[in-house]
């Protein structure tokens, strides 16, 4: 069946709702986009969906009708003129109709709803990358846990392939659901006189508009009409990105351990001294993580260095070594340990030690349970 509306027409929509050329994500921009008449008009058809009444009669006939499927409201917003361009609301499957939720939309923008549910798709590979626990951080690797240069038992089995699941939408629905989404849907579509829009149509990309998220040439139709936040379109098998694998310290080779050490030393000296940080280390939220491909260089240290240099003047540290005294000594020794360095190969000998001789004392005195 044809739909009522062209893609043309759709567009047209589109660009009443949405102000053409600005990029919404850029803060510089934010302000200049909130106030044009596009976006007012957005605003003002949301509080206006959030008071139609017809929504809430929906939701109660959908629940009298499956008293034993869960249905939750994602609307709530609406009334604050925030976020989507649709009434949305989850249906949860009987265990008996295999347990899957169901989402829908409806748009209060043009006269379409669309429903998907998930689907699992599994994979096996070679990891390409893993993590490692060391100084109180974690180290994200980009390189494979396999690297002989980083990982003593590098043919380790488990080391070989990591397994895992990726969640993709889909549209087309089984036959366990589709007696509840039929249900549903007539409901919808006699309520607000609209009809299902073809996934082939709610792809396609509106090349000059930002959506919440989405940077210009990156929104799509459902973005616009419905909601933001979802991958419409799953990625090919070789854009996902396979997870990395967990590696303990003990396994790591020399070299490598020489890497992380100092650079476990250095990220912990930063963290202490940075107000936010330390906030979220006293509510016990914080645990740092550091990106490295295993290499140590020396511009990562002057640049984290000269971070560090910002944070002691004034002193802001409330935990460390000692005292503020000792940091700001063990500071000028790294500091004249990476100059006499040319930055090449592995870390010197004599930057390791230091490493190890501060970590040793910090250790100690984070350790809430370490006596005084």
């Amino acid at each position: 069946m044809a739909m009522k509306h062209s893609v043309r027409d759709l567009l047209d929509v589109v660009y009443r709702y949405h102000p053409r050329g600005i990029d919404g994500i850029e803060q510089a921009d934010t302000q200049r986009y909130k106030e044009t008449e596009e976006y007012g008009r957005l605003v003002a058809a949301r509080r206006r969906a959030a008071a139609d009444e017809r929504w809430p009669a929906l939701l109660r006939r959908i629940e009298e009708r499956f008293p034993d499927c869960p249905v939750m409201n994602d609307s709530l917003h609406l009334p604050t003129g925030s976020l989507d361009a649709c009434y949305s609301f989850s249906f949860s499957l009987p265990s008996a109709a295999n347990g899957r939720t169901l989402w829908f939309k409806i748009s209060f923008l043009v006269p379409y709803y669309t429903v998907y549910g998930y689907r699992l798709v599994q994979f096996v590979r070679q990891p390409e990358r893993f993590r490692v626990v060391f100084g109180g951080i974690k180290f994200f690797i980009s390189r494979s846990p396999r690297d002989p240069e980083l990982v003593s038992n590098s043919d380790e089995e488990r080391l070989m392939s990591v397994t895992f699941n990726e969640s993709y939408i889909d549209f087309e629905l089984s036959a366990d659901e589709l007696p509840y989404a039929e249900w549903i849907a007539r409901d919808i579509e006699a309520t607000f006189g609209c009809e299902r829009m073809p996934p082939e149509v709610g792809v396609v990309l509106v090349p000059d508009v930002t959506v919440n998220l989405r940077t210009v040439g990156e929104a799509r139709l459902y973005d616009c009409f419905f909601t933001v936040g979802h991958e419409w379109v799953p990625a090919s098998p070789c854009e996902v990105r396979t997870p990395g694998v967990d590696v303990d310290a003990s396994n790591l080779t020399g070299r490598f351990v020489a890497v992380i050490k100092v650079l476990a030393a250095l990220y912990n000296i930063l963290w202490s001294l940075t107000p936010e940080v330390q906030e979220a280390q006293w509510r016990g939220g914080f645990f740092g993580g550091v990106t490295t491909d295993g290499i140590l260089r020396k511009e990562e240290i002057l640049r984290v260095l000269a971070k560090i240099r910002v944070l002691m003047d004034p002193p802001k540290t409330s935990r460390g070594i000692a005292s503020t005294r000792e940091l700001e000594a063990a500071i000028r020794e790294l500091e004249a340990l990476v100059a006499a360095w040319d930055g090449e190969g592995e870390p010197p000998a004599s930057m390791v030690a230091w490493a190890s001789s501060f970590l040793a004392s910090w250790l100690v005195d984070s350790d809430p349970n370490a006596s005084s």
